[in-house]
């Protein structure tokens, strides 16, 4: 009896793993109609030692690779950041140049609202500071963006401003976002 038991949790395992392998593979070989590939949000492990997928996302395969990018980057301002702003400035020869800034209400100095974990947040003060928070941000920021491993047309890198201004080598001593990162250097 036990043997029976046995055998049948086992076949059971096998016939899950076996449909959701095939269900993995359909998603691939029939894609829905208007759905683009996924794209990938990265970020890091806990202790911001090892890189990890975080997410995936799809959006409607109508729009163009702006708004993709547009959609990408309030996502991943909501999810990552605190909502703080994320914008697509332009593309241009395959470079998207993406501007970092602050809340509104803390560049004029006002009190911050109640924003449940995020209360006093911002990209100077909390996400580029510290050797594990700024190598998470660059992690999040760079890979996301430049979607290293994304199977169809992608841009070929992205430079970040912050405040209007592009990030320059040496600006901030965690984070790694000057210049143009592509995928061939991305930190």
């Amino acid at each position: 009896m036990l043997k029976n038991k046995y055998t049948l949790w086992i076949s059971l395992l096998v016939v899950a793993a076996v449909a959701f392998g095939g269900g993995m593979l359909t998603q691939y070989l029939y894609p829905t109609p208007g759905i683009a590939k996924p794209l990938t949000v990265y970020g890091t492990d806990e202790q911001a030692s090892t890189v990890q997928t975080d997410l995936y996302v799809s959006f409607d395969s109508k729009l163009n690779q702006t708004q993709q990018l547009e959609k990408l980057s309030t996502l991943i301002s909501r999810y990552k950041f605190c909502d703080l702003p994320i914008e697509i400035k332009s593309i241009k020869d395959g470079i998207a140049t993406v501007n970092l800034d602050e809340y509104a209400w803390l560049k004029a100095g006002n009190t911050p609202p109640s924003i449940p974990g995020c209360s006093g947040k911002s990209w100077r003060y909390g996400y580029f500071q510290g050797s594990a928070g700024g190598y998470a941000t660059t992690v999040t920021l760079t890979r996301t963006f430049v979607q290293p491993k994304y199977p169809g047309n992608w841009i070929k890198g992205v430079q970040f401003y912050y405040a209007g201004k592009p990030i320059q080598d040496g600006d901030w001593d965690h984070i790694k976002l000057d210049g143009v990162i592509t995928s061939q250097n991305l930190p």
